[in-house]
């Protein structure tokens, strides 16, 4: 007799999530929309044909933040206040989903470091301007073959030195892959820390990073907590991972220092990315384990259309992103890929993933009619409501756009309505409208309403 095949780390992840484990609901009530908007994600991800459209929510932000009003500095540092904010905008525009304030950071985790990767808002900035990535060369030309050759040693005694003032004292330290015994490599530490007591002034400076850190994850558990358990609201970004190109074009050599190394030594780009693999790989793993969440989502920076040509595309981008993907979903784990900028020439290869274990976010440069009929049968799509459209057109402009997509993406199953990048000055009428037209979609497969 065959053993049953054993059951994957997605596979229980799905089901707990779908149930809402991880909630207090507020009623019965609550918990069944919950879990029929949960459900519904989950089967429209997977190509079902549901006769419905599911309406998501990339990131709200500086739109949530309207709802109090708060500025950007607020949002940062005053997390009881923005918390209202977000319950608030949630409360008025029913999405099928939230995507909360994940990538609003507590400003006491950089200003605690003086972390010079960020721009921050009240510090460099307006109040009410966002903050700002700062991409520089981080990694000189020269660091391949050390980073290769150990790359925690890099890390730890010239990436973070260079990022932080506070961290510079780090690089001071001695290899690590020295330290075996007594004899070899403790003396080599405890000397440098003796005539270094900047050491323990990095340690403050990480501790009140930390602890700015832990109050922001309080928040963001407070914040699940109320617009999953009281609102029904499944939350949609969990854990992420990075294609191993864009580490290296974000933030090791800079986009500038990228597209050299294309040019003058891709065989290097190709060795460090195949390193990384592996470790995005498992903190992809890793991060879906520790919060309970199926869906891995994984940001697409430079692979759009018009930042290389398609042998390098094919050749430097896809190779190692593809493995991620594949890797990841063979642990039945869900993939969100957020694309940026325009994708038309690209879509064919997420066919190479196994169906109906992806999701697709377009931006309004990427064809979506293009995209339903590249990737009908092979991967569900999301997006492409412009945030433009949403910011500055009347109420039935959008309500044009947004039934053309319905009708033209929707047939079938395996689309999602969302709008392109972030809402931040869209007009709450507008949003309304664009949710009014998914939930009067019903498709050929209809299951009433959830």
């Amino acid at each position: 007799m065959e053993r049953a095949a054993e059951e994957k780390l997605g596979d229980r992840l799905v089901a707990d999530w779908v149930s809402g484990a991880h909630l207090r609901f507020a009623s019965d009530e609550a918990r069944a929309k919950y879990q029929a908007r949960a459900q519904l994600i989950i089967d429209t991800i997977r190509l079902e044909d549901t006769g419905r459209i599911p309406v998501i929510p990339a990131a709200t932000q500086k739109f949530a933040f309207d709802y109090g009003p708060v500025t950007f500095r607020e949002a940062m540092t005053e997390f009881d206040k923005v918390f209202d904010a977000y319950v608030r905008q949630y409360e008025d525009t029913d999405f099928d989903a939230y995507v909360g304030p994940e990538f609003i950071y507590p400003a006491g985790m950089f200003e605690a470091l003086r972390w010079n990767r960020v721009r921050l808002p009240g510090v460099h900035l307006p109040d009410d301007k966002s903050f700002q990535f700062v991409e520089a060369e981080y990694m000189k030309a020269e660091e391949y073959d050390e980073y290769l050759d150990d790359p925690s040693g890099w890390i730890l005694r010239k990436y973070l030195p260079r990022l932080s003032p506070e961290l510079e004292p780090l690089g001071q330290l001695p290899p690590l892959r020295n330290m075996v015994t007594f004899f070899q490599g403790l003396t080599d530490l405890v000397v440098a820390a003796a005539e270094n007591p900047g050491l323990l002034e990095a340690m403050k400076a990480l501790q009140a990073s930390g602890q700015a850190v832990q109050e922001w994850f309080d928040y963001l558990g407070r914040i699940d907590q109320e617009l999953g358990g009281r609102l029904a609201l499944p939350h949609l970004l969990g854990p992420m991972a990075h294609a191993p190109f864009d580490i290296i074009s974000n933030y090791y050599r800079g986009w500038r220092g990228a597209i050299v190394d294309m040019f003058s030594r891709p065989e290097k780009m190709t060795a460090l990315m195949e390193r990384l693999l592996p470790w995005q790989l498992q903190y992809g793993i890793d991060g879906a384990k520790a919060l309970g969440q199926p869906i891995v989502t994984i940001y697409l920076y430079k692979g759009a259309d018009g930042f290389m040509s398609d042998e390098q595309y094919e050749q430097l981008y896809w190779p190692t992103l593809k493995k991620l993907i594949l890797g990841l979903v063979d642990e039945g784990l869900l993939v969100w890929l957020f694309t940026q900028g325009k994708y038309d020439s690209r879509l064919h290869h997420f066919k190479e993933i196994p169906a109906g274990t992806c999701l697709i976010h377009l931006e309004s440069a990427t064809d979506a009619v293009l995209a339903k009929e590249v990737l009908a049968g092979s991967q569900c799509i999301e997006g492409n409501v412009p945030s433009s459209l949403l910011a500055t057109a009347s109420v039935d402009e959008v309500e044009a756009y947004c039934v053309k997509l319905a009708e033209s993406c929707g047939r079938g199953g395996g689309f999602m309505m969302d709008f392109s990048a972030f809402l931040d000055e869209a007009k709450r009428e507008n949003v309304k409208k664009m949710i009014e037209v998914a939930r009067a979609y019903r498709g050929d497969g209809g299951r009433g309403t959830a």
